[in-house]
């Protein structure tokens, strides 16, 4: 009988061993988030752009009005900016007649 109260025992203590690796595991695994930009509409536009043989993307952000132009660099495998224009600011700094 000591035998089987033994042998629960260690069967016990391996299960919660087992119990507290994975819980481990669990809360220590970094986590990724995806961040909303809430009511943002995106437009995109590719484009053709001298010296590029990748050619250009314009993306707008039509709830923000910022636009910026990207372009794919094959020598560093990454997309690259090209350019930045905040097109609020572009809008209210034009002389109305």
């Amino acid at each position: 009988m000591s035998n089987i109260k033994s042998s629960s025992r260690n069967g016990v203590i391996a299960l919660n061993m087992v119990l507290i690796a994975l819980l481990c595991l669990i809360v220590f695994i970094p986590k990724t988030e995806a961040q909303l930009s809430g009511e943002s509409t995106y437009i995109a536009v590719p484009s053709e752009a001298n010296g590029l043989t990748t050619g250009a993307v314009y993306i707008l952000d039509t709830s923000r009005q910022e636009l910026v132009a990207v372009a794919w660099n094959r020598n560093k495998n990454k997309i690259m900016p090209l350019g930045y224009r905040n097109i609020s600011s572009d809008a209210n700094s034009v002389e109305s007649e």
